[in-house]
């Protein structure tokens, strides 16, 4: 009886069997043209990101080309000022004080570099003012503790012990050892030759000035007009001007017209370091002692 249903058997199973592979393509297709479709979707997606790329980069392109062209004008300036080779010391006196911001934001502004003869009191007032200094990459030297004639110069170790103060007061608040000096008013009239061997023993180097701004005496922004006559009288003779400035209020706020000349006629402004020959006035029989 098994045999004779056989036939109808093998019909049923291959007609499932069909019936199997039938709906497995089926939902190949499906499965394929619903990948065909997400794909497409996500054409459109792609291309947005794409075109948001463009936009960053469009945005990014202009602030990259502006620092490129700030790089090459301060390359052309300093190239400018190689080729003449004009130089100035600029130098402050007194400081720092109330403006020293003020000073340095406006030495920034002209990429200027400057040299700072500091009195001790000042540093412990205004330690910020000296760290920004020495950051910004200005030089600092030392100017002594009183400002005092008649105290600094009673003897030449009264001398030695206000630079050998003020010297661990800089290194303490800056990290800086300096063995630049200027003294109080200048080397003339005070500073006899046992001084200054007192000084050089010491490995002390001591600079004065060949342009005074008078910016401590003079109005407004005269001082200004009496620099740059200095300067041009220099310029003719050919000797690099080494201008003395102090760290006070009008100083600062005509720094700018100053500095403006210097870099249109071409001059570079250098700091003062310990391996240039020191600029200092000879006594020439003009120094004498304090009673």
């Amino acid at each position: 009886m098994l045999k004779s249903y056989r036939p109808l058997i093998i019909c049923v199973v291959l007609i499932i069997v069909a019936f199997a592979i039938v709906t497995k393509f089926s939902s190949t297709a499906v499965s394929s043209e619903t990948s065909e479709n997400n794909s497409e979707q996500s054409l459109p997606i792609d291309s947005e990101n794409e075109k948001e790329q463009d936009k960053e980069e469009d945005t990014v392109a202009p602030e990259a080309e502006t620092n490129e062209n700030e790089e090459v004008v301060e390359e052309l300036e300093k190239s400018i000022a190689d080729e003449t080779g004009k130089v100035v010391y600029l130098t402050f006196d007194d400081g720092p004080s109330s403006v020293s911001d003020e000073i340095l934001d406006t030495l920034d502004q002209f990429n200027a570099k400057a040299t700072f003869f500091m009195l001790e009191p000042a540093m412990k007032q205004y330690p910020g003012a000296v760290k920004r200094t020495v950051k910004d990459g200005h030089a600092v030297g030392l100017h002594g503790v009183t400002h005092n004639k008649d105290i600094f110069y009673k003897s030449e170790q009264a001398a030695l012990g206000e630079m050998k103060t003020a010297q661990d007061t800089l290194e303490s608040i800056s990290g800086v050892h300096s063995s630049l000096i200027r003294t109080p008013y200048g080397s003339i009239p005070y500073l006899t030759d046992s001084f200054r061997e007192v000084f050089d023993q010491n490995g002390f180097k001591l600079w004065d000035w060949n342009v005074d701004s008078s910016d401590w005496s003079l109005s407004k922004n005269e001082y200004v007009k009496n620099v740059i006559s200095q300067v041009e009288k220099l310029e003719d003779d050919g000797i690099p001007p080494v201008i003395l400035m102090h760290d006070r209020g009008e100083t600062a706020h005509h720094l700018s017209t100053l500095l403006q000349y210097l870099q249109e006629q071409g001059f570079q402004t250098k700091v003062i370091d310990e391996h240039i020959q020191a600029y200092h006035f000879n006594c020439y029989n003009r120094c004498y002692r304090l009673p």
